[in-house]
């Protein structure tokens, strides 16, 4: 049984697509570089921005913290406020909490945002913790759900992190817990197929989260809700 359950924040909590689409493009157009559009927001999300910018767009370090300043002032003045919960989410938290579940967030989003965000959708006061990017991007998502682990004092085996892409799942893995892959979010409806001995359950809303969480579902049924997902190289 799990005890501690762990959420990604963009895709999973949240539809935030739309303010991160916005903020990539008025950063990338601002400094004169070629924006893809959907191809390269899809490919971006779920990584960390030095990532981004460094990997993704071809920057030096000093290029990439300039673009990291654009970024972030974009979002806080407007990007923050493109986005809106998943249908279902609250209630979900709440099956989960009055469960007695332990809830947290690991989110390579800027903790300062995410904080803001999930108290403006009135979702803060059903998480045990926050755990967000510190202000010099160097976190993984594997170091936050550590993170939240410390804080839980939940061991290992009982600890699973709900999420929507590769970068969850690769997470998940190094940190040593189980993964709930989501399909309602952005990245696995694109990505290949995933074997699922790497994921526990695959959710295609957030009402199938709580019933997998709180055991209201048969391991058949499980296992008859489950679809191919993405493939996962963890060595990437």
């Amino acid at each position: 049984m799990y005890r501690c359950i762990l959420f990604d924040m963009d895709g999973t909590l949240v539809n935030s697509y739309e303010g991160i689409f916005h903020s990539y493009e008025h950063t990338l157009n601002k400094l004169g570089t070629p924006f893809a559009g959907e191809s390269f927001v899809k490919n971006a999300i779920g990584r960390t921005l030095p990532f981004v910018f460094e990997q993704l767009c071809g920057m030096d370090r000093e290029q990439a913290l300039h673009a990291i300043q654009i970024y972030r002032d974009y979002y806080a003045k407007q990007g923050q406020y493109e986005l809106s919960a998943y249908e279902g989410i609250e209630r979900t938290l709440r099956t989960l909490k009055q469960s007695g579940k332990f809830l947290g967030v690991a989110t390579l989003k800027k903790e300062e945002f995410a904080r803001a965000i999930l108290k403006r959708l009135g979702l803060s006061s059903l998480f045990d913790c926050i755990c967000g990017m510190d202000e010099e991007d160097t976190l993984s998502k594997t170091e936050l759900i550590r993170r939240c682990r410390q804080i839980s004092s939940i061991p290992k085996e009982e600890t699973i992190l709900v999420g929507d892409t590769i970068s969850d799942a690769a997470g998940a893995h190094e940190a040593g817990i189980s993964f709930l892959a989501v399909t309602y979010g952005f990245g696995f409806q694109q990505e290949g197929e995933l074997s699922k001995n790497q994921v526990k359950w695959i959710a295609q809303t957030p009402f199938q989260v709580a019933d997998f969480l709180c055991e209201k579902v048969s391991s058949r049924e499980k296992l008859s809700q489950e679809k191919p997902m993405p493939s996962v190289n963890f060595e990437n």
